[in-house]
């Protein structure tokens, strides 16, 4: 962690780098395989936002956490998606088929109001979106609720990072 500070604090005065970063962040929180390498995403995202306060335009900002956090969600749901395929739901192990069913019947009972709040829970925010692939939740369904809940979260994250 306090590699990253100082790696901000050394760029900082360049917006466009920042920006990238918090890109990169938010993004990386939203990726099944990346999210757990990171530290927490309201650590990270909010010292980027408290940092680039200075430099950097609000909506900009706003852009650069929604679009990582969609971009996110969308691979999580396209890497499900594939594993699906790919293994032809032979590769769950038995223990697991029973829960399996359980979060298919929820999200197609209520996938879009499921998808919307898993984003603001740590590790739902990339495992819903891989479950909602594996069952083969409609595309048009899942982009829709992740690219609203990403914008949310991003005004959340925005608000807090104001108090700083």
């Amino acid at each position: 962690m306090e590699q990253l500070t100082q790696m901000i604090a050394k760029y900082s005065p360049e917006p466009e780098f920042l920006l990238l970063i918090i890109f990169l962040f938010s993004l990386g929180k939203s990726v099944i395989f990346v999210s757990s390498l990171l530290p927490p995403a309201s650590v990270t995202l909010m010292l980027g936002i408290v940092v680039g306060k200075p430099v950097l335009a609000d909506g900009h900002v706003w852009v650069a956490i929604t679009l990582g956090a969609l971009l996110g969600s969308v691979l999580s749901f396209h890497c499900g998606a594939w594993l699906q395929r790919r293994e032809s739901g032979n590769w769950l192990p038995a223990r697991y088929l029973g829960a399996m069913h359980k979060a298919k019947s929820a999200l197609q009972k209520n996938g879009i109001p499921l998808l919307f709040m898993s984003r603001f829970l740590a590790v739902m925010r990339y495992t819903v979106p891989l479950v909602a692939g594996m069952i083969a939740l409609p595309r048009k369904q899942v982009y829709c609720a992740s690219a609203l809940s990403a914008g949310v979260w991003a005004v959340a994250l925005m608000s807090v990072g104001q108090l700083f």
